[in-house]
């Protein structure tokens, strides 16, 4: 095998990786402080990348000035679906709002689909960008793709500053480990899960624009994409920012390798397939911490 198509595949499997490691950033995050399971979570991507490529395709506007457009109105949309859906679940029992949150999300997900599809199309779309050919001896990597993994490792960056070293951060990481505690500090932890909530989906957001600008996208395309997250999360542990950056991208070049290699329709059931095995085999996560 020629080892200048591997390391082909092997970029279109890592570009693939970081973008769905974004997705899962969000989903991890709103798992580790809300304790919610939003199963719409992937939906919100097909749908941002469904909007983003109708409002390049009306605009012509940059990529990152749709994505400056679409941020807002995630955080708009996540704040309030939380604190109108979600927020009442929990003031009933463990099983109770355990069986709403899922009704309540994929509901949403039904919804959101559906209304994208009437608005948009059912059909897939995608950013159709100009791009110039860059050639590294005779490995070929086009413009859109390097500045997405610039992008994708500079996000990657500032998530983990934000997480680590801002009030916001650590007022997360303190509701997290200890909601009651973290009252006392004067933490209002139903204020720091809506705002966890939004700035989840506003992640998501970020992530549409290149996904649409490497894969076409419809609006049905969300719940794969959510057991994706779901397998990246468990795979690298809950709130594990490294972790499910790695898991994301050995996700993405398994199932690149897996396309090439043996069949494109088996790639897809590769999540499923290592979710299964994981649950099985390393029930906290193959790049969990142990003191997690």
């Amino acid at each position: 095998m020629d080892t200048v198509v591997l390391i082909q595949v092997l970029i279109g499997g890592v570009l693939l990786g970081g973008l769905y490691a974004l997705v899962a950033f969000g989903l991890s995050l709103i798992y580790g402080v809300a304790r919610i399971l939003n199963f719409a979570h992937g939906t919100l991507l097909a749908v941002g990348g469904v909007a983003a490529a109708v409002i390049y395709a009306k605009t012509g506007w940059s990529p990152v000035v749709v994505i400056v457009v679409l941020i807002p109105v995630y955080l708009l949309f996540g704040w309030v679906f939380y604190d109108v859906a979600l927020r009442p679940l929990t003031k009933r029992s463990h099983i109770e709002s355990i069986v709403g949150t899922v009704l309540v999300t994929v509901g949403a997900l039904i919804i959101l689909s559906d209304i994208a599809a009437l608005l948009a199309g059912p059909t897939p779309k995608k950013i159709q960008t100009n791009f110039e050919m860059l050639e590294l001896g005779e490995v070929l990597l086009s413009t859109t793709q390097l500045y997405i993994l610039l992008a994708i490792a500079a996000l990657t960056v500032v998530l983990h500053v934000l997480l680590k070293r801002t009030w916001f951060g650590h007022a997360m990481r303190a509701v997290t480990q200890d909601a009651t505690g973290a009252a006392i500090c004067g933490v209002r932890a139903s204020v720091v899960n809506s705002a966890t909530f939004a700035f989840g989906s506003a992640i998501v957001a970020v992530a549409a624009v290149p996904y649409a600008m490497l894969f076409p996208i419809d609006p049905y395309a969300g719940f794969s994409l959510t057991v994706k997250a779901f397998t990246i999360i468990i795979l690298g542990g809950v709130g594990n920012l490294a972790g499910a950056l790695a898991a994301g991208l050995f996700l993405g070049v398994a199932e690149a390798f897996t396309a090439f290699f043996w069949a494109p329709e088996w790639a897809p059931a590769l999540s499923i397939i290592l979710l299964l095995v994981i649950l099985l085999v390393f029930p906290q996560g193959v790049f969990a911490r142990r003191g997690a």
